[in-house]
């Protein structure tokens, strides 16, 4: 869902040239599956693309070429931290770009256990967690704090 609604919003900015989305995995369970039928409802649901998917895990590569990544939660941000313990500067969690959040809650809540509301109340997360993502990189590109 998180790439599904970052890569609307780099669109509507017109920063696709400036912008690449890309979405992994840190453990291979889902490789070579597809989005989750009920994330795609939600997205559907809010007016958000649903771009074709097929899960990948996370290489070195992928990390040392990223300028950013971004953890859904504090276990995702442990195992790439193990995994790339040189690239820690650029992996934060998604929720730290979230206004609503709070430092004792920076995780996105996983919905897979879930049905529709905890899909849609996940979606509302990543929403303002990537537009506040996308207001904090148009400050940087401004050189404002």
């Amino acid at each position: 869902m998180a790439k599904a609604v970052a890569s609307d919003l780099v669109a509507k900015a017109r920063l696709g040239d400036k912008i690449s989305i890309e979405s992994y995995g840190t453990a291979g369970y889902h490789r070579g599956e597809g989005a989750d039928p009920r994330a795609e409802a939600a997205l559907k649901k809010r007016g958000w693309s649903v771009p074709s998917h097929q899960a990948r895990q996370i290489t070195i590569d992928a990390i040392k070429k990223a300028d950013l990544i971004l953890c859904a939660d504090r276990a995702n941000l442990r195992a790439l931290m193990q995994i790339a313990p040189n690239n820690k500067e650029k992996i934060k969690l998604l929720r730290s770009f979230d206004p609503e959040s709070t430092d004792s809650d920076l995780d996105v809540p996983d919905p897979y256990y879930g049905g529709e509301y905890e899909f849609d109340r996940t979606l509302r997360i990543i929403e303002r967690s990537c537009n506040g993502l996308l207001t904090s990189l148009a400050k940087d590109s401004r050189g404002e704090t």
